[in-house]
């Protein structure tokens, strides 16, 4: 894989294609594998670039902590790096809060957005993933001795199904392949401890919440799965009535993953909102 250095660190990524460049963000947890089926579908129009994130993946592992400011840098990082502005970011959770992040600092570098059911501190409150939050940011001493017996154990095979599993909806797909990366994905040294640190910061993941946007913010499509067991879909509707997206979709049977439970589907989204015309802009409504 291809790398670019972030403050001394590597973090590595994936591309294909060629003509107007994609810039794909994944979850926490997860890495670049996410979304395959968009690359594969996009990679025959257009530039198309994922990450793994500092902490996650291919990428280095350091002992820093991972904050949202963090991952917008990184952002900026491949922007430059790769020459990629304008650039259309797509993420997923906390890939779309650094993708949204990055563009209230940068909205002249990004020419669309696509936010996958984005997380912030309010939206992941309202999930199942509360109380490690509030546990691990209360003392992070916790947390690392904790990701260092989970990595010493090791992930067995029935739990990083069961992980897998909440990430989808009513109907999971077919597809032992992902399945069985998933199992080596993540029980990769540092891949646990990173995700313990992304969520004890959450407490920095507040953009989302309160945010005042620039009068040249991009126009931004929003996508979630209605049945999101880590992000509720009343939380992404909440999202959507402070920010008035130039076009949302809540995908019914969907979950997390939605970019591979419905991959088709999203990817038609997608691609329809990357040709509507640049001038049907964002509503540039200011949100306190």
């Amino acid at each position: 894989m291809p790398e670019f250095s972030f403050q001394n660190h590597k973090v590595h990524y994936v591309e294909a294609g060629q003509g107007e460049p994609l810039v794909f963000l994944h979850n926490g947890g997860n890495d670049h594998q996410i979304w395959e089926h968009q690359l594969a579908h996009f990679a025959t129009t257009h530039r198309v670039i994922a990450t793994d994130h500092l902490g996650f993946g291919a990428s280095d592992k350091p002992h820093v902590e991972l904050t949202l400011p963090l991952y917008g840098e990184m952002v900026a990082a491949l922007v430059d790096e790769l020459a990629l502005a304008p650039v259309t970011l797509i993420g997923n959770c906390m890939g779309s809060a650094m993708a949204f992040h990055y563009t209230l600092h940068h909205p002249d570098k990004v020419k669309r957005l696509v936010l996958c059911n984005i997380t912030s501190e309010k939206i992941l409150l309202a999930g199942p993933l509360a109380s490690i939050y509030q546990q691990f940011s209360a003392s992070k001493e916790g947390r690392d001795a904790y990701s260092t017996q989970i990595e010493a154990t090791g992930l067995p095979r029935e739990e990083t199904d069961r992980q897998l599993r909440s990430q989808y909806g009513a109907t999971p797909p077919d597809d032992p392949a992902f399945s069985e990366y998933i199992f080596g994905l993540y029980n990769l040294p540092g891949q646990q401890r990173s995700l313990f640190n992304v969520l004890s910061n959450f407490d920095n993941y507040r953009t989302p919440d309160e945010f005042i946007l620039p009068e040249n913010f991009p126009p931004t499509c929003v996508i979630w799965g209605q049945e999101n067991f880590i992000l509720p879909a009343s939380a992404g509707e909440e999202f959507c009535a402070r920010l008035q997206p130039t076009h949302k979709e809540f995908l019914p049977g969907c979950g997390h993953l939605l970019m591979r439970e419905k991959a088709a589907e999203v990817n038609q989204i997608i691609e329809s909102f990357l040709t509507r015309p640049l001038t049907q802009t964002h509503k540039h409504n200011l949100v306190a």
